[in-house]
């Protein structure tokens, strides 16, 4: 039976909303759980301006890495190619005195077994013990390494590894932000598979597709689907359905991992841009108004203005496409990935009384971070 555009699109936006529906209902049971105390999530309290010590760890310095997805070293392992920048941001923010938290899907457990995997990254989890044996480090578990999600496997297979006090991998976090003994709002950080339906309520289906034949394939291939750090948008609908989830919370910001697409503050990479262009011409006196700027402000000038032209033209082409969902508040973020096929990493820090989007490495490719976008926490929060 032919169908007409309309009924078409009124089928298309009906699934939408089914879909983004479910997601709300799945983030909305997690957050009620958190609120409530539930042992599957980890409560905690981070003080802007004050370093402050709970029975939870120290949450005055966080920085948050999701999607590593660490495999058996083989072909159809994606963290091969990250482990580098990955193992250096792990020095950097031990030494510095940071609490890691690791959002879910550490380890590609939909492909291997866990023994094989914690064998094969040794190294790398002797690091991550590091966090854990000085009280700073947090597991929450996502729909690839759902297996820990039970105590017996995380007895069995982690606390071998990460040693010192029992490990507990949990569901969620929920962070109450305060500033000088008033409240501010909170975080809730969740891997952010909840609801997805391939990822969560059909991932047994998924699982034996990865397993059994996009494993074997990718071996022989080499094949990858995640690609370069370059975007941090809300175009992938589970990121816009989350978002959306949030908008509808009162002082609440969602922090969550899961799509590999890194998202700040809400805000288009055009609006980032828009915003560091902004600033740059503020600091020179204007829109280029110096009728002899240095080579390096001139050059530096003509990439930021390349650089918006460049993400404009594309990020229109999306809007055209779009669903017509508008972001007006800050109050959705994503890590990105650890398992980007270029070798690069993105993350969430929160420091300093500031939330960031941060890439390993740098520009010039060196093992330190980039920060792509910065606010205020309190501001965020604020306009949440």
């Amino acid at each position: 039976m032919h169908m007409t555009p309309a009924v078409g699109a009124n089928r298309n936006r009906a699934e939408s909303q089914g879909y983004t529906a479910r997601v709300a209902r799945a983030l909305g049971a997690v957050a009620g759980r958190a609120r409530l105390g539930s042992s599957t999530c980890l409560p905690g309290e981070l003080s802007l301006g004050e370093s402050r010590s709970d029975g939870n760890g120290r949450w005055d310095k966080v920085v948050i890495f999701s999607d590593l997805h660490r495999g058996a070293r083989n072909a159809a392992d994606e963290f091969r190619r990250t482990e580098r920048a990955y193992r250096a941001a792990l020095a950097y923010y031990l030494r510095l005195g940071h609490t890691l938290v690791v959002l879910g899907d550490a380890e590609e457990l939909w492909e291997e077994r866990p023994q094989v995997v914690l064998d094969a990254y040794s190294d790398t989890l002797a690091l991550e013990a590091q966090f854990h044996q000085a009280d700073r480090y947090v597991r929450v578990w996502g729909n690839h390494d759902d297996a820990w999600q039970f105590e017996d496997s995380v007895q069995r297979y982690l606390h071998p590894v990460y040693g010192g006090r029992p490990l507990v991998a949990y569901e969620g976090v929920l962070l109450g932000v305060k500033k000088g003994g008033v409240a501010l709002g909170h975080l809730l950080l969740v891997h952010g598979h909840q609801g997805d339906a391939r990822s969560d309520q059909w991932a047994w289906l998924s699982r034996w597709v990865i397993r059994w034949l996009w494993r074997p394939y990718q071996r022989l291939t080499r094949a990858q689907v995640n690609t370069p750090a370059t975007k941090y948008d809300l175009r992938h609908k589970l990121n816009r359905a989350m978002y959306t989830w949030a908008e509808s919370q009162s002082n609440l910001v969602l922090i969550a991992g899961h799509t590999h697409h890194p998202v700040f503050r809400s805000m288009s990479h055009e609006a980032q841009l828009a915003l560091e262009l902004a600033e740059f011409e503020a600091r020179i006196g204007g829109r280029g108004n110096d009728p002899s700027p240095s080579r390096g402000v001139l050059e530096q000038h003509a990439l930021l203005l390349s650089r918006l032209e460049w993400v404009r033209t594309e990020e229109q082409d999306a809007q055209r496409q779009s669903e017509g969902v508008t972001f007006a508040k800050p109050c959705y973020f994503n890590t990105g990935c650890c398992s980007y096929d270029d070798g690069d990493i993105t993350g969430i820090e929160i420091a300093d009384g500031e939330i960031r989007l941060v890439r390993w490495p740098d520009d010039e490719g060196e093992p330190r971070p980039r920060v792509l976008a910065r606010d205020l926490l309190e501001d965020v929060l604020a306009a949440c």
